[in-house]
């Protein structure tokens, strides 16, 4: 059995002592801990209808283009508040088209499972921080298939209701990534392999969505 660093221990014991200190103490204008999300749409839906959206393989710098990557669901309990970091919507309709890639031509992009969405952390000026979750795809480039799968990190903004992902040069903590090894003649030509962070480029832009930190 491993020993415990008792350090380490009593470190963290006076850290977590510490923290609730001040949790007791501070301002009366404290973080939000939960949100609401509500669409002003019928049934709750909710649209997230791309612009320019594209995935670059960094190590490769591989990009493919998609004109038309639309997901379509509802939000998730509509009008209730939940915790920061709790589902606000569930997209399991998803369509793309006019995928291509400069080497490999059309491509074909095609998401699977429910990807959703969720808010994880305070709204500033009608700016919240959000991620797509759940993500998973098949892609088909010129003979060579493979699986991506993750999160994509961004913001959502409530004033042009778009959800844009946080570039790579922002932040290189990708989450979006080649999730089965690659299969086909032209993927030693495209140079992609399994584990391959994906940028997720453009933006979408949803319909009646709001939310509030109660």
């Amino acid at each position: 059995m491993m020993k415990r660093n008792k350090l380490a221990t009593g470190l963290v014991a006076t850290s977590a002592v510490g923290a609730a200190v001040l949790a007791m103490s501070g301002p009366a204008h404290a973080l939000a801990t939960n949100y609401t999300p509500t669409s002003s749409n019928s049934g709750a839906a909710v649209t997230f209808t791309g612009t320019n959206v594209s995935f670059t393989d960094i190590p490769a710098s591989q990009t493919l283009t998609c004109t038309t990557f639309n997901l379509t669901g509802t939000v998730t309990n509509n009008g209730v508040s939940r915790l920061m970091g709790a589902e606000a919507g569930s997209l399991g309709s998803l369509t793309s088209s006019g995928c291509t890639n400069p080497i490999a031509g059309a491509t074909t992009v095609t998401p699977t499972g429910t990807w959703k969405v969720k808010i994880t952390g305070d709204e500033v000026s009608g700016v919240s921080p959000a991620t797509l979750y759940d993500v998973n795809a098949d892609v088909t480039a010129a003979g060579c298939t493979f699986d991506v799968a993750g999160s994509v990190d961004g913001t959502f903004n409530e004033t042009n209701q778009r959800f844009t992902p946080t570039a790579y040069a922002t932040d290189p903590n990708i989450e979006l990534e080649i999730s089965s090894t690659p299969v086909g003649s032209t993927c030693l030509l495209l140079d992609v392999q399994l584990g391959d962070p994906i940028d997720v480029g453009g933006y979408w832009t949803t319909s009646g969505l709001t939310i509030t930190n109660p």
